[in-house]
């Protein structure tokens, strides 16, 4: 019998692995097909998430707080974020620019944003609108220029224009995996100082809970216990630093709900105060669905909070196949296609709210019904 040497295992295994993206999809189980496609993928942060993907909780934090890497090839790519010791946990590095695999772009301005370069000062004639959100926000999984944040810039600045308004500006404030918490956090930290007009804060049904876990990964570490964003609630599950995970956990998790409140009408006072209307957002994950009374309670927590304006379009991509609007089979993040379904259906809700006025300087009574039937009818942005 033929023995193989120790040397070879290494060759044999890459070799078998490779074959596997040429293996036709009906004689491989779902698992071994999200493993398939994580080898052929250029992101290498996205085969912890995948590996880990029975446990929930974990792969979030996997591909969330690793992601660290766009894997264009190793030692090569710069990292796209980098850790903090405090809140946030992560901020992306600025000034990145990076070409991937699949000739695809991703950059990041000198803000530390993924968009493209814009003054701290709002120039003149410039409606400026500053969006906090997440990894969804942020367009993970697509080009640059292709999430719906820029596609609905450049439709508000288009329609805009023509009317005789002014140039629209949307600074994308988005950070990957975080809470609602941190994402307002983040904001505080940057966005007042970019002078806008208008806040959007993008949110999806992941919002529920996420403020409890996070917190429990954080006030083991002696880091946001006494977070002002939490107020009460997080005061009231009586813990100090040096509590352990298992202790924070069991403390935060019955009250998400709470904390989410405190997220939320933070968020919707501090911009109250600061005279900035602020619209909540509500989008879907992609093939992900908890549930219409899940979400009817959050939509109801978000009028609740105060929020100038609630959209909720969590039904737009009903009807969809998710496999044809998502990066990948088991993924949620929207593909282009999928971004651009959803600044359709953004640029459909806001347009005829009066927050959006400035943008219409010229438009009469008449016009404005007429603006409302167009942007039903909208075509591709």
């Amino acid at each position: 019998m033929t023995r193989i040497s120790r040397a070879a295992w290494p060759l044999l295994a890459a070799l078998a692995l490779f074959g596997l993206r040429w293996v036709p999809d009906r004689w491989t189980p779902a698992a071994m097909a999200r493993v398939r496609w994580a080898i052929g993928c250029d992101e290498v942060e996205n085969l912890d998430r995948l590996l880990s993907h029975d446990d929930i909780e974990q792969a979030e934090r996997g591909y969330y707080d690793n992601l660290l890497d766009t894997g264009v090839r190793s030692g090569l790519a710069p990292p796209i974020a980098k850790s903090v010791a405090e809140l946030r946990q992560l901020v992306l590095r600025p000034g990145l620019s990076i070409t991937r695999n699949d000739g695809t772009t991703w950059n990041t301005n000198a803000l530390g944003m993924r968009d493209q370069d814009y003054s701290l000062s709002k120039p003149a004639g410039t409606f400026r609108v500053a969006m906090a959100g997440d990894s969804i926000g942020l367009g993970l999984g697509v080009g640059d220029g292709l999430g719906f944040e820029p596609r609905l810039e450049e439709w508000l600045t288009s329609e805009s224009l023509r009317r005789g308004g002014p140039k629209v500006e949307i600074l994308n404030l988005a950070l990957p995996g975080r809470s609602p918490g941190q994402r307002w956090d983040h904001f505080q930290k940057v966005g007042w100082r970019l002078e806008p007009d208008l806040v959007l804060f993008e949110a999806t049904d992941a919002d529920i809970g996420w403020d409890a876990r996070r917190l429990a990964e954080l006030v083991p570490r002696g880091i946001a216990w006494d977070a002002p964003i939490y107020g009460e609630a997080l005061r009231g599950a009586g813990l100090s630093p040096g509590a352990s995970a298992e202790e924070c956990r069991q403390a935060l998790v019955p009250r998400r709900w709470k904390l989410l409140e405190a997220a939320y009408r933070t968020v919707a006072a501090e911009c109250r105060a600061r005279g900035v209307p602020c619209i909540y957002i509500l989008i879907p994950r992609v093939g992900r669905f908890p549930g219409a009374a899940p979400l009817q309670r959050l939509v109801e927590l978000a009028r609740a909070s105060g929020f100038s304006a609630v959209v909720n379009l969590s039904d737009a991509f009903d009807g969809r196949d998710p496999a044809t609007l998502a990066v990948h089979p088991s993924d949620f993040h929207p593909n282009a296609e999928g971004h651009a379904l959803l600044a359709r259906r953004l640029a459909e809700t806001l347009w005829p709210l009066r927050v959006l006025d400035p943008l219409r300087p010229s438009a009469r009574p008449a016009e404005e019904v007429a603006d409302r039937e167009k942007t039903r009818k909208l075509g591709e942005l």
